[in-house]
């Protein structure tokens, strides 16, 4: 009977015998090999160590080469293995010389994303990790706030893809107030030299932002807010921003006008939240039940219904809620409605949605599978429309990845093809795949999939 592959089975073969296998399984593969001796370094003291961890740091920095994305997550994971060491072999004795080596590590970041289309930010989210490593091991490192307060201005400074972006959060804790003061004259007296020039570089918005971290870290929401022109302050993303720095401060009126002015821009989710959240802190409830009522108009809702129908008196939340039923049915945005109905929940409502506006389904919403798993058990026929739109939007975005996605889908249809009785004026199943080869037969990448 064969045994687990865990520790303690593996114990159980011996030094000897493991080792033997280590050697076996990381012949030819170099970033195993590397690792084992990291590893065995990791043995003889921090400052052997932090040697080899140098080592690669220079091999990397001299490379050249094109990164694909083959080599992301093994790129990445060897990222979070030196993390790993640092923080367990060279920290713990030397916590000035493990932030050294993650200060390091980070100071790779812009050489190594330039040599990648990080498309899917594993390797940013790799270096993001790195950042946490340093917060974590700050508050144990003992250097004077002045001098840790230029290493962060200097590095921000010459950032070249917001690696150093988190520092000031991550490093508030060893800055303390003086260094952070001190960081706060570096970027002032910066900022003042350029008064008067036509634009700002992408160095100075750096240190714009390094402003911005330092208010944020000491609480200071004006400060916070200073940092960016009354034009940017109407912006959706950064009002809402600000507004929820301002609501946390017990500063809802201000919050309030704030999140006005952005809705006239945009309508957007997050400063409609803000907008929300200081009608309720106020205690506006008049206003609050019009504007949610509003929202919902706009793009149906299943939280925001929910939070009108809580503020009407006893039994007209019926009568609310029916009407809001059929404004979501006939609603012109069908995947807002369709989310809605499936969030609520109203299956039956959310299937016949589908049946009555199958054409107007775009395929590209990101939660549209999901809606089709939660319907299809219900309704297999409306479950499978929506994985049709879904498949026919994959094969008009033309990439092999997305092609292999589309036969998946298809595959499930052919499964769910068995529950539905019939079809009504929609085409069947076969009926389908025939359109399908008439639009995209040269597909190689899906048809092989489906065969």
């Amino acid at each position: 009977m064969a045994k687990a592959l865990n520790k303690k089975n593996l114990l159980a073969l011996g030094p000897d015998r493991l080792a033997e296998l280590l050697l076996e399984v990381t012949k030819g593969r170099a970033d195993a090999q590397r690792r084992l001796r990291l590893e065995l370094s990791a043995h003889s003291g921090a400052e052997d160590v932090a040697r080899d961890i140098r080592k690669r740091y220079a091999s990397i920095r001299l490379a050249k080469g094109y990164l694909s994305r083959k080599t992301h997550r093994t790129f990445a994971k060897e990222i979070r293995s030196l993390i790993a060491l640092i923080e367990q072999g060279v920290a713990p004795g030397d916590p000035g010389l493990g932030f050294d080596l993650l200060w390091e590590l980070l100071h790779l970041a812009p050489g190594v994303l330039r040599r990648t289309k990080d498309s899917g930010d594993i390797l940013a989210e790799a270096f993001a990790d790195v950042m946490a490593a340093v917060e974590r091991i700050g508050v144990n490192v003992t250097v004077a706030p002045v001098a840790l307060a230029e290493t962060v201005f200097e590095a921000v400074r010459e950032d070249g893809g917001d690696t150093f972006a988190g520092a000031v959060r991550a490093l508030a804790a060893p800055l303390g107030a003086e260094g952070l003061a001190h960081l706060r004259s570096l970027a002032v007296a910066t900022l003042g030299a350029r008064r008067g020039k036509a634009a700002r570089s992408f160095a100075d918005r750096r240190v714009a932002g390094l402003l911005r971290d330092i208010a944020d870290v000491q609480g200071d929401v004006d400060g916070y807010a200073a940092g960016f022109t009354p034009a940017q302050m109407t912006q959706p993303a950064i009002a809402a921003d600000v507004g929820a720095r301002l609501l946390a401060a017990g500063r809802a009126e201000e919050a309030l006008a704030l999140a006005e002015a952005a809705m006239d821009e945009a309508d957007t989710p997050e400063v409609a939240g803000v907008l929300i959240r200081s009608l309720e802190a106020l205690g506006r409830k008049d206003a609050l039940r019009a504007f949610l009522w509003a929202c919902f108009q706009r793009r149906p809702d299943a939280d925001r219904l929910r939070r009108y129908l809580r503020l009407l008196p006893d039994f007209d939340d019926i009568e609310a809620e029916d009407e809001a039923r059929i404004l979501a049915q006939t609603h012109p945005d069908t995947e807002a409605a369709l989310r809605f109905f499936v969030q609520w929940p109203d299956l039956a409502a959310a299937a016949a949605l589908v049946r009555a506006r199958a054409d107007r389904l775009a395929g590209t919403e990101p939660d549209l599978i999901a809606h089709a798993e939660a319907i299809e058990g219900r309704d297999a026929l409306a479950g499978i429309l929506i994985r049709r739109a879904v498949i026919l939007a994959l094969l008009r975005s033309g990439s092999v990845a997305a092609d292999r996605r589309a036969a998946d889908h298809l595959a499930a249809c052919a499964v769910a093809d068995a529950a539905v009785a019939d079809y009504g004026d929609f085409p069947d199943h076969l009926s389908f795949i025939t359109a399908l080869r008439r639009l995209f037969g040269r597909r190689k990448a899906f048809w092989d999939r489906v065969a």
